[in-house]
């Protein structure tokens, strides 16, 4: 699970009782979030703090775009750029002159969309455990990402270069991907928790949320390790000469594997020497959270214990 660093005592709580949050867009030149419900917009901070600026109108939808700035879809299926001071739709920028998005694919406040106008890429969900990818020139469908989630992405935030990161409101469930790689999957997955509307911050690489409780909740935008394994051989037998497997697992706090972590190896004198050698100092975790090595058992027939020791390496 993903670190929550911080939840907040102030609300941000809308000002009609019967109006609820749609959508969140970080805002990067606020160093703060765009907020849109059914009647307001308003700018809502980290602590929790609320300012409403305006209200929503002309029926646009909003979705995420390249470097957290949010854009807006009309009625007709035409996409607009937002305004840089404001964050409001710009209705003299259209971002996907070649092709009008047709009613089935368009944003709604419940299945999010994101628009990559740079790498004239559209992704859309046409199920609760894909993402399909659109060119922007022609329409046509180019790729897709299966995440396999069960549930819809609530919201879709550009995290950096060709990726995006989805959230789930009812699970908390979040999925780091990869959309412009000519095999389109799945980086890494964690959870969050619970939420109202969520959007990624790319200052700080953070997943901020507002809950059902009007509270803003922030989440470390990568899952920490909580637990490494002992140290296990494949065969338990260990012999001299051979050279035998040993593999260590990390975990996350809910007990997800954690890939791409390096882990340190050596070997501990326990008081009869160090009896034989490891093959590498180091090597990274792989997609199931599992670090190997190979021992090799020593050559001149001696026999003894000595301890191996793996650690984390953090960045």
């Amino acid at each position: 699970m993903n670190e929550k660093l911080f939840e907040s005592t102030k609300l941000a709580q809308l000002d009609y009782a019967l109006d609820s949050w749609q959508s969140l867009c970080y805002v990067s030149t606020w160093d703060a979030f765009l907020a849109q419900s059914v009647f307001e917009w308003s700018r809502v901070f980290r602590d929790g703090t609320k300012v409403k600026f305006g209200k929503p109108s002309g029926s646009y939808t909003m979705l995420a775009r390249v470097k957290g700035f949010p854009a807006y879809c009309s009625t007709a299926g035409i996409v607009y750029s937002a305004f840089e001071i404001n964050g409001l739709p710009n209705p003299n920028e259209r971002l996907n002159p070649n092709w009008t998005i047709p009613l089935g694919l368009r944003p709604t406040t419940t299945t999010g969309r994101f628009i990559d106008d740079v790498n004239q890429v559209y992704l859309h969900q046409p199920n609760a455990n894909r993402i399909d990818i659109y060119s922007l020139e022609t329409g046509v469908k180019v790729g897709e990402i299966v995440h396999n989630t069960g549930e819809y992405f609530v919201s879709l935030s550009w995290v950096q270069q060709g990726q995006v990161a989805g959230m789930c409101k009812t699970s908390g469930k979040v999925c780091i991907m990869d959309y412009l790689s000519s095999d389109p999957q799945v980086l890494g997955t964690g959870n969050i928790g619970p939420f109202k509307v969520a959007a990624y911050d790319t200052a700080f690489k953070l997943f901020v949320t507002i809950g059902t409780d009007h509270k803003v909740r922030v989440y470390n935008g990568e899952l920490l390790p909580t637990g490494l394994s002992a140290p296990v051989f494949t065969p338990v037998t260990v012999s001299g000469i051979n050279a035998n497997e040993v593999k260590v697992r990390l975990t996350g706090q809910g007990g997800e594997p954690l890939a791409g972590w390096w882990v340190n190896w050596e070997l501990e004198d326990v008081g009869g020497g160090i009896i034989g050698s490891l093959d590498k100092y180091g090597t990274p975790t792989n997609a199931e959270g599992y670090a190997s090595n190979l021992y090799i058992g020593p050559d001149d027939g001696s026999t003894g214990q000595c301890k191996i020791k793996a650690s984390v390496v953090l960045p």
